[in-house]
């Protein structure tokens, strides 16, 4: 065992007599450039793409549902705004006037707009109950301006406003009344109902809703 050569002294012989094949090297690190250009961009993965694209998707129709419900849902008495911003150009609300007793009443109407209106109709449904007849109606624009139509249509005493042609509703606020009597007691006027039509200088406008 002594005169084995020392492990240490044999691998720094063989250090010394080491003589790298660079032409070799050389050759092999061309090779790899050629297989894969370095003006090649990385194509990247795609399913982080289609997740995120799955998602953008998803994401619209969920928005898409909620602004079609909102507008199944929305019926304010606020028509539209034509013009698409700003204050609705037309809003309405119906209420039965405090005035009214147990054997007359009268159903308000009352109109806001923002814009003067070249046509306007205004049509009040009252259901009629038994013993109802109609005993005038009126309005806080000139009476010379409509033409106020009251009779039964459908089990319903319908009073309805129109304008004139050539007459003109001012920007503000303006109220309809229908009068009648009814059998003696109170009533409800929870399927009670108006329709507001109109045109302005940005288009139709429309509005409805009950009494309370």
């Amino acid at each position: 065992m002594a005169n084995r050569p020392d492990t240490r002294e044999l691998l720094r012989a063989a250090s010394v007599e080491h003589r790298p094949d660079r032409a070799r090297m050389l050759a092999r690190v061309q090779h790899g450039m050629a297989a894969h250009p370095a003006d090649e961009p990385p194509r990247p993965a795609r399913r982080p793409r289609l997740r995120v694209a799955g998602a953008v998707l998803a994401l619209g129709c969920v928005l898409g549902l909620a602004l079609l419900t909102a507008g199944w849902l929305r019926d304010d008495g606020r028509g539209a705004d034509p013009a698409g911003a700003g204050e609705p150009a037309l809003a309405s609300s119906g209420e039965v006037d405090p005035g009214s007793n147990p054997y007359w009443s009268q159903s308000n109407v009352t109109v806001e707009t923002s814009q003067a209106l070249t046509s306007l109709t205004v049509e009040l449904r009252v259901v009629a109950d038994e013993g109802m007849r109609p005993t005038g109606g009126w309005r806080t624009l000139p009476g010379n301006d409509f033409t106020l139509s009251a009779a039964n249509e459908g089990g319903d005493l319908v009073f309805r406003w129109e304008l004139r042609t050539g007459a003109e509703v001012p920007p503000g606020r303006h109220v309809f009344a229908g009068q009648y009597d009814h059998d003696g007691g109170p009533r409800d006027p929870e399927l009670d109902r108006y329709r507001v039509t109109g045109e302005g200088p940005a288009g139709p406008v429309t509005a409805r809703g009950g009494f309370n």
